[in-house]
């Protein structure tokens, strides 16, 4: 994979109730079900507020980071996100 996944992969880790599952071609993180990060070879879309978007693999670490944590916001059921999600 590429250093944009790891670093998705470590955006991630700091979210709470993620998953990381193989779905044939594609990597996915889901929290509790919901999908909000999808890659695709070298491809990352994320779950924003007009449905999904794809992150450039150019784009500045912090902005991927806020982007993976809002697309996660938008997939976490409200129970998570008012237990203190991020």
């Amino acid at each position: 994979m590429t250093d944009m996944f790891d670093h998705i992969r470590e955006a991630v880790k700091v979210l709470p109730a993620t998953e990381e599952r193989d779905a044939g071609e594609a990597t996915v993180f889901s929290v509790e079900g919901n999908d909000f990060v999808r890659i695709v070879g070298d491809s990352t879309t994320v779950r924003g507020d007009d449905g999904w978007m794809e992150i450039d693999a150019d784009s500045d670490p912090v902005a991927v980071e806020d982007a993976v944590a809002h697309a996660w916001e938008l997939a976490a059921p409200r129970g998570l996100l008012e237990a203190g999600g991020r």
